[in-house]
């Protein structure tokens, strides 16, 4: 039965949901600058009324939950646009340094270095006996390999910078997950009694939002929950929680699963990303990881900058083997390999880019004229002691029935050690003879002595190892330009010269049979170079389009769940209107009650 306690009850119901209310509503004017928080909403509900004739009668006012609008669906694609926006950005970002380590257009870098390098050689093929040729020659190729030398060194320490980013990405992850996952108890616990940890939710979509600029992240909330009675855009989740990365759970609700770095993964200068289990097996993910900062990592150190390294040892290997096997066309008394071999070992079955074709052992006397000659053919079908046996073998290269004067008499090929050599006979070498490898068809050579090494104008077998032999560094005029051994003779230097306009082929990696390519040596600097810059060019652009997403979606979650100052204070002039009413009410029936007590007085 209604009475005049119940009204004042009534009153004072009002004055605490409007005490609520305004606690709410300055909670969220206080959290206005606070990017992270979601402003809240009180939802207040009438009180169970008394069932009376002639009808119900109120009993006041309660707060049936304190609710943040929170749309679960945009929060997903916020934490989407940001990992992918932090993915473009880390591209970006590295490209555009990578990219200054090609500065061709200021007319400075290896092309420009190598145009110098053959402008010497065509210096030096007018008179290969001149000694300022030789040392000018010398200084260009140092200039030129050091340059290579230089900018992969560069290129490889952003690739190493990488790497040590990866590992403190890693730790990052591992951090924000075992975070998440205390925080799931939190709020597990504070929900059991059927009200919502609005500030505890709001650190979780926090440390989720910081975890999705580092990795792509999938979360499973359970059944999502609607309400559109408090507002169309609210969308919370529900008690479940798993968050996964790569494919592996990493929290799954109040358990954490770290994330670990390997250590060196095959040939791999690097480390892999594993998943971990309770039971301690771990999972290769890295290939399972594409988005956010550590994806980004992933496809630039072990893709686009892997790339870069690969061009330039490439181009750097087929600069070496071509120089060195032209150079071995110059005479000299003994050619040692630096590349080990197995003599019993088929060219077919080895990694080495030695062509079918034939080359010819030449044998000059000291006054520069061929005595003997012979030919050498290469094919797959053949060992490496086979063609070692070739040239020792006792033929008569000349055809005249003099077996004094033939290859195999000034000649002694063996392997020792698994190095191919080659030497002139005792005595021989001091009587002045001298021998020479020429390629049988300069447009298709074997390679053979290029990449064995056997004459040596180049050292090296990639970018990060090219240099001028050191015999000639040391001592710049024992360059020779010549074939035969005497003066006049510019055949090497001219066929130096002619490298740079012929086609050659590029091997990935450096040194190997896998062809990729054949191309002139600047045609193929420049197609890599270009290809640097298409990717950084792509890089920014895409940067750009997912910086212009993320900001669409951030507007769409802010104008949803950021606090409206206007709407706050509106908010807070009828929250305290409600309390002043509601104080009004308590005030009437103050009165009321006085007016009783006086008439049983």
């Amino acid at each position: 039965m209604a009475s005049i306690f119940n009204a004042l009850n009534i009153g004072y119901s009002g004055l605490k949901t409007s005490q609520i209310a305004i606690d709410t509503t300055g909670h969220n004017i206080a959290n206005a600058e606070n990017p992270d928080y979601t402003r809240q909403r009180t939802v207040i509900e009438p009180n169970t009324p008394l069932n009376t004739s002639p009808g119900d009668v109120g009993l006041g006012a309660k707060i049936d939950e304190i609710v943040r609008i929170h749309d679960e669906f945009v929060h997903k694609r916020l934490k989407n646009a940001s990992s992918g926006s932090e993915y473009s950005q880390m591209r970006q970002e590295t490209m555009s340094e990578i990219s200054r380590y090609f500065p061709e257009i200021d007319k400075n870098g290896i092309y420009n270095a190598m145009q110098d390098y053959f402008n010497a050689w065509n210096d030096f093929s007018k008179n290969s006996d001149d000694s300022s040729l030789k040392v000018n020659l010398a200084q260009q190729t140092r200039t030129f390999t050091a340059t290579i030398r230089d900018t992969r060194a560069q290129i490889a320490s952003v690739q190493e910078e990488l790497d040590n980013r990866l590992k403190s990405s890693v730790d990052e992850i591992n951090r924000l997950g075992k975070e998440i996952a205390t925080l799931n108890i939190k709020i597990n616990s504070h929900e059991a009694g059927g009200d919502h940890a609005n500030d505890l939710r709001d650190k979780r979509d926090k440390l989720e939002l910081a975890l999705s600029k580092l990795v792509d992240i999938s979360v499973s909330k359970g059944d999502l929950q609607p309400d559109s009675t408090v507002d169309s855009h609210l969308v919370e989740s529900g008690d479940v929680y798993h968050l996964n990365i790569g494919g592996s759970s990493v929290v799954d609700g109040a358990s954490f699963h770290p994330l670990v770095l390997s250590g060196k993964v095959g040939n791999s200068r690097f480390s892999n990303i594993y998943y971990k289990r309770q039971d301690g097996e771990m999972f290769d993910i890295t290939n399972y990881i594409h988005g956010g900062k550590v994806g980004a990592i992933l496809s630039l150190r072990d893709g686009d900058i892997q790339d870069v390294l690969d061009d330039m040892d490439s181009f750097a290997s087929s600069m070496i083997m071509h120089t060195n096997d032209i150079y071995a066309a110059h005479a000299t008394t003994s050619m040692r390999g630096n590349v080990e071999i197995d003599p019993d070992a088929y060219l077919s079955n080895s990694d080495l880019p030695i062509n079918d074709g034939a080359f010819y052992l030449k044998v000059y006397d000291i006054d520069g004229n061929e005595v003997a000659k012979r030919e050498i053919g290469i094919s797959g079908s053949k060992k490496f002691s086979e063609i070692r046996d070739a040239i020792n073998a006792d033929l008569d290269d000349n055809s005249d029935n003099d077996t004094t004067d033939d290859v195999d008499d000034f000649l002694n090929a063996k392997i020792n050690n698994g190095i191919f050599q080659i030497d002139m006979k005792n005595g021989l070498a001091e009587s002045g003879y001298r021998f020479a490898i020429e390629e049988a068809d300069s447009d298709n050579p074997t390679l053979f002595a290029g990449v064995l090494g056997l004459s040596r104008f180049l050292d090296g077998n990639d970018a990060a190892s090219i240099k001028l032999h050191k015999p000639f560094d040391d001592n710049p005029v024992k360059i020779g330009g010549n074939a035969a051994p005497i003066a006049g003779d510019n055949r090497v230097a001219n066929a130096m010269l002619e490298l740079q306009y012929q086609k050659v082929g590029f091997y990935k990696p450096a040194g190997s049979k896998h062809l990729v390519s054949e191309d002139t040596l600047s045609g193929f600097f420049r197609m890599s170079v270009t290809h640097v810059a298409d990717v950084t060019a792509a890089s920014t652009t895409t940067a750009e389009t997912s910086q212009s997403l993320l900001n669409a979606v951030v507007n769409e979650f802010d104008a949803i769940s950021k606090v409206d100052l206007d709407e706050e204070l509106t908010n807070l002039m009828k929250y305290q209107t409600g309390y002043s009413a509601s104080a009004k009410v308590i005030s009437t029936i103050d009165q009321m009650i006085q007016t009783l007590l006086g008439i049983k007085q």
